[in-house]
């Protein structure tokens, strides 16, 4: 574990606690490649934070959920939070507890490595006082130097999250021109802007409209 960093997980009943006391709330969608008819938007992650002053320094819990999120996708969780809290020191040390709940239940293993980026800049935009325009989604996986690595199945998403009423996808770098994309962007259904990003700090300034 990162020094300075802790995490913590806590399963617990209800999915959102009247009781909370996080005084600043960001939700982030987490691209997919599939979406029905009946679905409303994509899944989410809620973040919570109640910037209190202890636990110091900043701890990540699991919020309360009915079944909490399972799988090899914990691990990218863990990454995203790190990088973030590595990428804002030391200009921001926070404290207190960030929890985090999910809108959806069940193994998070198809999609964890690919959500690397959007909770990366979720926690970021969270612990800074952004926030995400709601018509931009991205998908990418999280290196450790800030860039965001490649995915499958990225014509799949940017039908998706045309269907699920988004505007602009992100993708990394080097994948808008495969050819099943640009046949899927050719769509009238997928009515999206795919862009190509590099990095977080490029990626975020274009979803929060503020640079890193």
């Amino acid at each position: 574990m990162v020094a300075g960093v802790v995490f913590s997980l806590t399963a617990l009943l209800s999915v959102f606690p009247s009781t909370a006391s996080a005084s600043r709330t960001l939700i982030v969608p987490i691209s997919i490649a599939t979406y029905t008819d009946d679905q409303v938007g994509f899944p989410t992650f809620v973040m919570k934070w109640d910037e209190g002053a202890q636990p110091d320094p900043l701890s990540l819990r699991w919020g309360r959920s009915q079944v909490p999120v399972r799988g090899t996708g914990m691990s990218s969780i863990q990454r995203a939070f790190r990088f973030a809290v590595e990428r804002l020191a030391p200009s921001v040390r926070p404290t207190g507890t960030l929890s985090l709940y999910a809108t959806f239940s069940g193994p998070l293993n198809a999609e964890g490595a690919t959500a690397e980026a959007a909770l990366a800049i979720g926690f970021l935009a969270l612990l800074k006082g952004d926030h995400l325009k709601q018509d931009i989604t991205i998908t990418g996986t999280l290196e450790g130097d800030g860039r965001i690595g490649q995915v499958a199945q990225v014509a799949e998403k940017t039908t998706a999250a045309a269907r699920a009423g988004y505007h602009v996808l992100l993708v990394p770098r080097g994948q808008f021109y495969a050819p099943r994309v640009n046949r899927v962007s050719l769509n009238l259904e997928a009515n999206v802007l795919v862009r190509e990003v590099e990095t977080i700090e490029e990626a975020y300034e274009i979803m929060t409209g503020k640079k890193l």
